[in-house]
């Protein structure tokens, strides 16, 4: 009750600063510092934004600060432990990354043979589920009266399939008169398409060249010499340069901006994009959404049928993921987020649900040098995991939170012993002689 009253208090007091116009924040313990995924920067927010799961957590035990530097530099900065990767003006210690990609065996390796000697095992655990959006500007018009809606005012929406997206984003499709409208089976109004990418090493991008990777070889649309990879680099799948109607931009934020640009200009214009960056029908708590950007709904090719781009409808492609149960296995980071085998291939075209669906990830040491910190961390995901006003956070950004099926084994596993596994974050028998922590 104690901790609850701090919190309120906090809050009151961010509110009142927010008021004045100032992002001054109180903190009354150390400073936790992370960052990478932009895609889940709306909802993780800062110490002022009581919206947002760092402003509800409030500031009584840490003030923890989120830097948006996209899942590849947040990669970077985690594994290097050089807080510069997220701010050129940041000292100290990175103490958590958040990545929609999961990390390779390479990183895992490295880091087991470096950092890992004092900072503890590695942890990699799904931290939410997510839809990846495919927004659009002066796209034609819904003439649809069977497709989900998808956007503020539109009770239906513009339907892409998997032929869609390969053409688009390969660029074979330029133009809307290019597409075919599923139910009148005619082409759509002429109108050049323009392609915005995320240009940096995004997550977001991996999830979608993910998808990309599976289904585009079958397809006749994709264009000729192009084969998509998975990677978080849109780039690793055009060797010999990007097409012309493709403009990058830096960040989920910035390509929100060229979509908003384009939409100003009357040209159209289609991106891929963290629901949170879209609009209020999908992520009503996200003023990030505020633009009211369209947005397709996508044609599952495994089962026919159409979905919004909803955090539901997300775990219903990806919930089905099977979770370590054994401590061997459950020690082992990429047990958590498959790059491989069956559940990676069902992952990248799922049977049912929203066809491009994942993870994002947050990646954690098991051991930190302040015990202030250790705590902090601790609390900051049980509350994530476990306390129904985070829950209702994570879906008011167009999330959702994991399932029951890997909250379970998350919470025994890593904030808590029950098993006597020694997992935890902060274990006393893990985090001892060498093993000072980060």
């Amino acid at each position: 009750m104690k901790r609850n009253r701090q919190r309120k208090l906090h809050q009151l007091l961010a509110l009142v600063l927010s008021g004045m116009g100032t992002t001054t924040t109180m903190a009354a313990g150390p400073l936790v510092q992370g960052g990478g995924s932009s895609l889940v920067q709306p909802l993780l927010g800062t110490a002022i934004q009581p919206a947002t799961e760092i402003g509800l957590f409030g500031t009584s035990e840490a003030n923890f600060s989120y830097y948006p530097v996209g899942s590849g530099s947040g990669q970077e900065a985690f594994f290097r432990n050089q807080p510069s990767f997220l701010n050129p003006q940041l000292t100290g210690s990175v103490y958590f990354a958040n990545s929609d990609a999961a990390l390779t065996t390479a990183q895992i390796t490295s880091y087991q043979n470096a950092l890992g000697a004092t900072s503890g095992p590695l942890i990699q655990i799904p931290y939410l589920i997510t839809p990846i959006a495919i927004a659009m500007v002066n796209a034609p018009a819904v003439t649809s009266a069977t497709t989900p809606q998808t956007t503020p005012g539109q009770a239906h929406s513009i339907a892409l399939n998997d032929d869609d997206l390969c053409g688009i984003f390969s660029g074979s499709l330029s133009n809307w008169n290019q597409v075919m409208d599923p139910e009148k089976l005619t082409r759509y109004p002429t109108a050049a398409i323009q392609v915005v990418y995320p240009a940096q090493a995004s997550g977001t991008t991996e999830l979608m060249t993910r998808h990309l990777a599976a289904v585009c070889p079958a397809s006749s649309y994709t264009k000729a010499g192009i084969t998509f990879v998975d990677s978080m680099m849109l780039a690793s799948s055009f060797p010999n340069g990007m097409p012309s109607n493709f403009v990058a931009a830096t960040s989920s934020s910035g390509v929100q901006r060229q979509l908003i640009s384009n939409l100003g200009a009357g040209t159209a214009a289609v991106a891929y994009l963290s629901p949170a960056y879209t609009n209020t029908f999908l992520a009503p708590s996200s003023a990030s959404a505020s633009f009211q950007l369209q947005v397709a709904s996508l044609l599952n090719s495994r089962n026919l049928i159409y979905y919004a781009p909803t955090g539901p409808n997300a775990t219903t492609a990806v919930g089905l993921l099977n979770m370590p149960v054994i401590r061997l296995a459950a020690a082992k980071p990429a047990n958590w987020v498959p790059t491989s085998g069956r559940a990676y291939m069902e992952l990248s075209n799922p049977h049912w649900g929203y066809p491009v669906s994942g993870t994002s990830q947050i990646i954690l040491s098991q051991c930190y040098t302040d015990p202030g910190i250790t705590t902090a961390v601790h609390d900051f995901l049980n509350d994530h995991y476990t306390n129904p006003a985070f829950a209702a956070l994570i879906r008011g950004y167009g999330f959702d939170p994991v399932p029951e099926s890997f909250q379970a084994p998350i919470s025994n596993d890593f904030l808590s012993n029950p098993r006597g596994w020694n997992l935890d974050i902060g274990n006393a028998s893990a985090c001892s002689g060498t093993v000072t922590g980060r």
